[in-house]
């Protein structure tokens, strides 16, 4: 069942305001552990299973589990001591989607779409566009340039659709770990030019936008902790840092629209996260989730 949230997170004025006018928003400390731990604790168990894989595979020897270890950096000592230092996090967090318990636990928590609700309305898609991240000390793959997430979907079909993306960490973040970086009033300007060449040096594989594209405005270094969740919209030009420190940097992004408006990803499916026209409708659980691929 959903999590219903006791006392509704409505955003006030001035934060809708803030929110349309930079193009995002930072809502300190509205998700608890209750809304959290189930995504964090398949996330450990997924860590488990990849060190187990990899002692398998010979890549670990039986006494490198690092049990001992927190959730924070426990798969980074694993995959430093693995032969293949990068086999656990290719096999089993390199473009994940996964639609299980612990996922849509927290992409349909009481007061995270109290505050989309407050920005869309009450009639809330959960957009097909989700991620959970691991991002590994010193790992060129997710270091992510100047984007917006429009870019990400098919322009020309959610051009009009408002998506409103909630990045959301499990770790407190930092510049240090790899924080995102957002320029601030970029969404008012359109759709970039997006492209693998003329990047920032080290940028090298991930779609983004080029130096001498990239809009003026201030840049905002999103330092968060855990419970916190940043709001952008689907045009607002931001990156992802280097992680430089000795931990993972865990986070979710999901994303939200309005009912019946173009996603941007027609043949992947979504599900109503809240609905006051459509209540019958509102999807239960994971299994109603994962139903809606079987449906296809």
């Amino acid at each position: 069942m959903q999590n219903i949230s006791k006392l509704r997170q409505v955003l006030t004025l001035k934060q809708k305001e803030q929110f349309q006018e930079d193009g995002f928003l930072i809502v300190k400390k509205i998700l608890s552990s209750y809304d959290l731990q189930p995504i964090i604790n398949e996330l450990s168990d997924k860590v488990e299973v990849g060190i187990q894989s990899a002692i398998s595979m010979g890549l670990l020897s039986v006494d490198q589990t690092f049990t001992e270890a927190t959730f924070a950096t426990r798969l980074v000592y694993a995959s430093t001591a693995c032969s293949e230092p990068g086999w656990i996090w290719n096999n089993f967090f390199r473009n994940q989607k996964p639609r299980t318990k612990g996922m849509f636990s927290v992409r349909t928590a009481g007061p995270l779409l109290d505050v989309i609700e407050s920005i869309i309305g009450p009639e809330i898609f959960a957009h097909p566009q989700f991620n959970f991240r691991a991002k590994l000390p010193d790992q060129q793959a997710t270091v992510i340039p100047w984007h917006q997430d429009l870019a990400y979907l098919i322009p020309s079909e959610a051009a009009d659709t408002m998506v409103v993306n909630a990045w959301i960490p499990l770790v407190p973040t930092s510049v240090e770990n790899g924080c995102l970086q957002l320029i601030q009033g970029s969404h008012k300007f359109g759709l970039f030019p997006h492209g693998q060449q003329d990047l920032t040096p080290g940028h090298t594989g991930n779609i983004g936008i080029a130096d001498d594209h990239l809009p003026s405005g201030k840049i905002i270094t999103a330092e968060m902790s855990v419970g916190d969740v940043l709001l952008s919209t689907e045009r607002l030009v931001h990156r992802g840092l280097p992680n430089r420190s000795n931990m993972v940097r865990w986070s979710i992004d999901t994303r939200y629209s309005q009912i019946g408006l173009p996603t941007g990803r027609r043949n992947v499916p979504g599900f109503i996260a809240r609905s006051h026209q459509v209540p019958e409708n509102v999807a239960q659980s994971h299994s109603d989730w994962n139903q809606a691929f079987k449906n296809e």
